[in-house]
């Protein structure tokens, strides 16, 4: 029964490879290895069918795995014949190996359920649910051998999709998000339904096992003999042993945080794989505590200098978020309003145009995105999300001072009429920085306010201003390519003083952090205590900063002051639900980055409830960061003492 089971892992593990990358090398091979691996297991079946006088679950076996041999044969000479020598790329949408499946196992029924994928929705709407467990075996057979494609979109849908058709539950055809539907593959609804699953077996066989001892690594014979039954429980085979304990509603202990740190590493992993990053920085808090702070790759691969959890990084954007809170602490303190016009404040400032028309801009306008100043681009260019091809991104000169800086853009007239649109804009952030310079005590520079009012205050010592010549600690590397199948690259010298207020700061994961940290603890430490000790605003005022002004060109997203804020989102799937959660990415020259915060209810009382999130990377337009920090928050939210749903 070893052999055999063995031979079974085996083609399971190759099938499910070309289900989901039919179009690869790895595809080729593996069509190979099934072409091998069938016929004994054929005759094994067939010796045993006829030893057992023919057992219908044997014969039923014998029929798949023959129509499965035929059919593979069939669709073989459609793999593309690529060089064995070719790296392996990310899965492509097909469904090749789909109607190969049709073809062995018939299809019983066509659920009402919509994925977002045409090619996916198609493969899974083709198999019987007893064929899905086995497909999701075979996923699970194959993260043990190649733990990078535990974060591939298309496993993700295929995963969530298979658990919502084994459990007969139906999905609308309006939940179409393909991004909430990776949000919630791991682990609620992953873990949920296997136990769920294991609930109704046990109940059908009136059997009450212990199901710790069920999901225990060392019994997983117990899950191979009931893959051999083809029931249900042939799940728990795939995921059961590495999801339950994640289901307890008891306070965090050291073994669920440890499965929860491994999943996330796994993540983590493939997230870095499959954008082909050289260096990944990565740190988690729980109620603010440190529970995870990892390194990934090379900092500088010439030097094969490793990335750690103190490397220093480009954090682009999320500069945004220091200007907004030195911003909201002038506002404290009377010395600026939201609501003011700018004038006010910087009364040196040409006149703002629209369609050759004076307007006003207000502080509150410049820190939401809706000034109408423009980005990298000037009225009459093309709109375009690709910053990275226009030249004004690429400045390699110096700017002394803020002042000067605003000379880039302070005489162009605006994109849009100011309070109209949402437009998102560094050189906004660069002019409310011009405006806190100007009303400071003494006439501070931005870099002293900084320093002053948040490095100081939280000991933040590797947050700093950008200054391409001096001499900076762990400070990273930094790279770029044009495509996936090109090699990496140095990215071209850049001086960031242009744009210090909206994208000119370096950091590492524990400093922002830390930083993130405090203003969670501001916006609850009104609801519990009235410590106040090295916060760097009030409840009421990082209330206002993460409360939404304007919709966003994101889904389901909205601008804040310096902030993004995703509101609670319904899921189509089980009862849970995407949590509130605030955020910010950055992209910069070399560097892709992200700063996430999910709060606790109002009902808690730790003023530090929540989970913080942060990831560094020393490649230029890294994709898909932000929904690997979601995933990877959702992951240790479900293991936390207190999982209620914020409310923003």
């Amino acid at each position: 029964d070893d052999t055999i089971f063995t031979v079974l892992n085996c083609i399971d593990f190759c099938v499910t490879v070309v289900a989901y990358a039919p179009n690869s090398t790895r595809s080729l091979q593996l069509l190979d290895v099934i072409d091998l691996s069938l016929p004994k297991h054929l005759q094994y079946l067939k010796d045993r069918t006829n030893k057992n006088n023919s057992k219908n679950h044997d014969r039923e076996e014998l029929k798949i795995i023959e129509k499965l041999s035929t059919t593979i044969k069939k669709k073989q000479w459609l793999v593309h014949q690529e060089s064995l020598t070719q790296i392996f790329v990310e899965p492509k949408h097909d469904i090749l190996i789909g109607e190969s499946y049709k073809d062995s196992f018939g299809s019983s029924h066509s659920p009402p359920i919509v994925l977002g994928e045409d090619s996916m929705t198609t493969y899974i709407n083709l198999i019987r649910w007893e064929v899905t467990a086995k497909i999701l075996y075979g996923i699970q057979l194959t993260i043990n051998r190649h733990s990078c494609i535990t974060y591939f979109s298309n496993l993700k849908v295929l995963v969530s999709g298979c658990i919502a058709l084994v459990l007969e539950e139906n999905i609308s055809e309006s939940s179409h998000s393909v991004p909430r539907l990776h949000a919630l593959a791991f682990p609620n609804i992953f873990s949920r339904a296997v136990i769920k699953l294991v609930e109704r077996y046990l109940l059908t066989i009136k059997n009450q096992p212990n199901l710790k001892a069920l999901t225990d690594k060392t019994n997983m014979g117990v899950f191979n003999r009931f893959y051999f039954l083809g029931k249900p429980l042939a799940l728990c085979g795939t995921a059961g042993f590495l999801w339950a304990q994640l289901n307890n509603d008891n306070d965090i202990d050291k073994e669920k945080l440890k499965l929860t740190i491994n999943q996330a590493d796994l993540i983590c992993q493939g997230f870095k794989e499959k954008q082909g990053i050289p260096g990944v920085s990565i740190g988690v808090t729980m109620h603010g505590s440190f529970v995870w702070r990892k390194g990934y790759g090379l900092a500088d691969i010439e030097q094969r200098v490793p990335c750690t959890p103190d490397t220093v990084m480009r954090i682009a954007s999320i500069s945004k978020t220091f200007t907004a809170t030195l911003a909201a602490q002038f506002v404290e303190k009377g010395k600026l309003n939201w609501n003011d016009k700018i004038d006010k404040y910087h009364p040196d400032l040409p006149k703002f145009l629209f369609e050759n028309v004076p307007v006003s801009i207000t502080v509150r306008q410049l820190a939401s995105h809706t000034s109408g100043i423009r980005h990298y681009w000037k009225k009459g260019d093309p709109e375009t999300d690709a910053e990275f091809n226009l030249p004004e991104y690429y400045i390699a000169r110096p700017f002394p001072t803020v002042t000067e800086s605003l000379s880039l853009f302070v005489n162009d007239e605006l994109l849009h009429k100011p309070g109209t649109t949402w437009l998102y804009t560094t050189h906004g952030y660069t002019l409310l920085s011009a405006i806190l310079e100007r009303i400071s005590d003494d006439k501070h520079s931005y870099a002293e306010l900084l320093n002053d009012l948040i490095t100081k205050q939280l000991d933040l010592r590797n947050t700093k201003l950008e200054y391409p010549d001096e001499i900076v600690p762990n400070r990273s590397r930094y790279y770029w390519r044009r495509s996936l199948k090109e090699g990496l690259r140095n990215v071209a010298y850049v001086d960031l003083s242009y744009k210090w207020a909206g994208g000119g700061i370096l950091s590492n994961v524990t400093d922002l952090l830390l930083y993130a940290n405090n203003l969670l603890q501001c916006r609850q430490t009104k609801l519990v205590s009235s410590d106040s000790n090295k916060q760097l605003l009030k409840s009421e005022t990082i209330r206002e900063l993460w409360s939404p002004i304007v919709a966003t060109n994101r889904n389901n997203t909205s601008y804040g002051l310096g902030w993004m804020i995703a509101k609670e989102q319904p899921s189509s799937i089980n009862q849970c639900s995407i949590p509130s959660h605030i955020y910010h990415t950055g992209g910069a020259v070399g560097a892709t980055s992200i700063i996430l915060i999910i709060p606790c209810s109002n009902n808690c009382s730790n003023p530090r409830c929540g989970i913080c999130i942060s990831i560094l990377t020393n490649l230029q337009s890294a994709r898909e960061i932000y929904q690997t920090a979601l995933d990877i928050a959702l992951l240790f939210r479900h293991v936390s003492s207190c999982s209620n749903d914020s409310k923003l």
